[in-house]
C-alpha cells in the first residue's frame, strides 16, 4: 500500500499560482508557503481543508529578519538561487544568520495561523547544514532525493541528511518535467509505504521552470478527477501531512 502525500510548493508567491494550487486540492492536500510571499496571507485564509507547512525561502523576494550580510543584499532582498547555493558550497553562508531568517519565517507563518505539519525549502534550500540546523525535529522534512537525475546540489553528501521526521520516499521530478497523467502514475511504481510527490501547479512570471506552460499542464491533470479515480482503483491512499503520525 502506498500512503501518498502530494505536496504543492510555492503557494504565497502569486494569486494564479495559489489558485492553481486549490484548484488541485482533491489530490494536493498538503502545500508548502512561502511566507514572504505577496499573497501568502491571502492563501493561508483561502486554503481550508489543506495541511499547510512553511517552505523556507532564501532565494526569492525580502529577507523576513531584515538585511544580512551573506543572505541579502543592502536592502534586505534575497541574491538569487545560484549565489546561495555557491556561497552555500563555499561556507559563504553565516549559520546565525540562516537560523535567524528560518526561525523568522516560521514565526512569520504562525502569525499567519499556519500550524505546520512540515517544512520544506524553495530550490531545497532547507537541506543546507546552517538552514537545517534551524528546523524544528516535531514536523516532517523533505528529504528531495529521488530514483531519477537530480539537480547537482542534491549530491552533496548532506542532502539526505533530514532533521525531522520523514517519509520513506519523494518522488516528483519527472512529473515537473513531463506533467502527464502516465508520467504520475508512472513515479509510483515499485513504492510503497508513504511516499512525498512534490508538485508545482500554476505558471506565474519569473524563472524559465515557474513560467513554463508544464506548470498550467501540471494543474489539469493533478485537478482530473480521473486521476484521482485511477489512485483510487490502484489503492494508492491520497492523504496530507496531517493524516499522518507527527509527535
Amino acid at each position: 500500500m502506498i500512503l501518498l502525500v502530494v505536496n504543492a510548493d510555492d503557494a504565497g508567491f502569486d494569486r494564479a499560482t495559489d489558485d492553481a494550487i486549490l484548484r488541485c486540492s482533491r489530490i494536493a492536500r498538503s502545500a508548502s508557503v512561502a511566507v514572504n510571499g505577496p499573497t501568502a496571507a491571502e492563501f493561508v485564509a483561502r486554503a481550508q481543508g489543506i495541511a499547510l507547512g512553511i517552505h523556507v525561502n532564501l532565494t526569492e523576494g525580502a529577507a523576513v529578519a531584515g538585511p544580512a550580510r551573506t543572505l541579502t543584499d543592502g536592502e534586505g532582498r534575497f541574491l538569487g538561487k545560484e549565489e546561495l547555493w555557491d556561497r552555500a558550497r563555499r561556507g559563504g553562508l553565516d549559520p546565525s544568520e540562516a537560523r535567524r531568517e528560518v526561525r523568522a519565517q516560521w514565526e512569520r507563518g504562525e502569525m499567519l495561523g499556519i500550524r505546520a505539519t512540515h517544512v520544506d525549502g524553495h530550490n531545497h534550500v532547507h537541506v543546507i547544514p546552517a538552514v537545517r540546523e534551524a528546523l524544528p525535529r516535531h514536523v516532517y522534512v523533505r528529504v528531495p532525493l529521488d530514483r531519477a537525475p537530480a539537480p547537482p546540489f542534491l549530491h552533496l553528501p548532506w542532502a539526505a541528511d533530514a532533521r525531522g521526521r520523514r517519509l520513506d520516499r519523494f518522488t516528483g521530478y519527472r512529473f515537473a518535467a513531463e506533467p502527464t497523467a502516465e508520467v504520475f502514475l508512472a513515479s509510483l511504481e515499485g513504492l510503497s509505504g508513504s511516499v512525498e510527490f512534490m508538485v508545482h501547479p500554476g505558471a506565474r512570471a519569473g524563472t524559465a521552470f515557474v513560467s513554463s506552460p508544464d506548470r498550467d499542464r501540471e494543474t489539469e491533470v493533478l485537478s482530473s478527477p480521473a486521476l484521482a479515480d485511477e489512485l483510487r482503483r490502484r489503492g494508492v491512499r491520497v492523504v496530507s501531512y496531517a493524516d499522518l503520525p507527527c509527535t
